[in-house]
């Protein structure tokens, strides 16, 4: 089912929480919402779900408005960070629960819930536990049976707010691919909040950037890492440097080094963002050049930071194997990828200065 959230304004008090937010989400996607804390994610989730009233604007299922209609009859699965499971109910009377509580018109027979109770159990692949209860299971067992309690009542969109935020490192990663799994085999339009930008680069088929209750940028994880469309989105997304740049005569301009030819016109003060692996060393004539001053391990990397002799700023560099570097050492630099803002506005450079073939 698509959903269409359309100018939504949520204020709290005098506290605004979103600030006219517009999204579109196709049927059977699998959207991740991410942002800072305070930045609206887990309020436009909650509008979504009936569970806050918007202060305007209009949340449509399948082209249907449904801003003022109550949760029950949006038909949404909800899972939260805490699971909510009934510690006094058994993993298959959790799992029913949502079943067993629908007015007698529309309640299922007992053997119908059994049935639906163990094809779940199926599903997310706790069979056999269904006599168990909250308390001896695993944190990612309960994480299980609280998205089998929520597809239980068959709903039409599945929405998710920070899912393995309670969970270590490794359980997170595995679950992560069970639910994009899960996705696949159930085709729901599915939403997630996060505040982790794996998660969201590796599980979503669009990620959607939030800041201050307004809408950032969306886009396929590729376009949101590749393709920053704010320099906020730059900095929140991966690491990034960012150094001053000035535009003048056409071109632009970091320090004594040009960077290229920028469109006629444009004079000022701009941003200049690249990320620290699309620096690349060469010693015979960099763009730019500096002192290593530290040189630590991250993960499977190497990285050097780097005083700028342009500016005397101070960036980081990824450094590839079997190319080690000293602290105190001079290097040249090239950048292979950058974004130019200016004023909030990326700027294309005309002509990029790159490194001879």
């Amino acid at each position: 089912m698509d959903i269409a959230v359309r100018d939504l304004k949520k204020t709290f008090g005098a506290s605004p929480a979103l600030h006219g937010v517009d999204l579109e989400i196709r049927s059977g996607e699998l959207i991740g919402l991410l942002g800072p804390s305070g930045s609206g994610k887990t309020t436009l989730l909650r509008a979504i779900a009936g569970l806050e009233t918007p202060t305007s604007g209009q949340i449509l299922f399948a082209g249907q408005d449904a801003s003022r209609t109550s949760v029950q009859e949006r038909r949404v699965g909800f899972v939260f960070q805490n699971y909510a499971l009934f510690r006094h109910m058994s993993v298959a009377e959790n799992i029913a629960y949502g079943l067993h509580v629908r007015p007698r018109a529309t309640r299922p027979s007992s053997d119908q819930i059994a049935r639906r109770v163990t094809e779940l159990l199926e599903l997310v692949q706790l069979t056999g536990l269904d006599a168990r209860f909250p308390g001896q299971l695993s944190g990612g067992q309960r994480q299980r049976v609280a998205l089998a309690r929520a597809l239980a009542v068959e709903p039409r969109v599945l929405l998710l707010d920070e899912p393995f935020g309670a969970l270590d490192a490794r359980v997170r990663k595995d679950l992560r691919l069970w639910l994009r799994d899960l996705h696949k085999r159930t085709g729901h339009t599915t939403i997630f909040v996060t505040h982790d930008q794996d998660e969201a680069l590796e599980m979503s088929d669009r990620v959607a950037i939030l800041n201050r209750g307004a809408l950032e940028q969306i886009g396929a994880p590729d376009e949101i890492y590749d393709s920053p469309a704010t320099p906020f989105v730059f900095q929140f997304i991966g690491d990034s440097n960012r150094l001053p740049v000035e535009m003048s005569n056409g071109r632009a301009r970091l320090g004594a080094a040009v960077l290229g030819r920028v469109a006629h016109g444009l004079e000022g003060a701009a941003e200049l963002f690249f990320r620290p692996e699309d620096v690349v060393r060469d010693e015979a004539a960099g763009l730019l050049g500096g002192e290593v001053v530290a040189v630590r391990r991250q993960g499977a990397r190497r990285r050097a930071n780097v005083r700028l002799d342009q500016t005397g700023a101070m960036i980081e560099v990824d450094l590839p194997h079997g190319a080690p570097v000293q602290v105190a050492q001079r290097i040249g630099l090239w950048l292979e990828r950058v974004g130019l803002f200016a004023q909030g506005r990326r700027v294309s450079l005309l002509d990029e200065a790159r490194r001879a073939a």
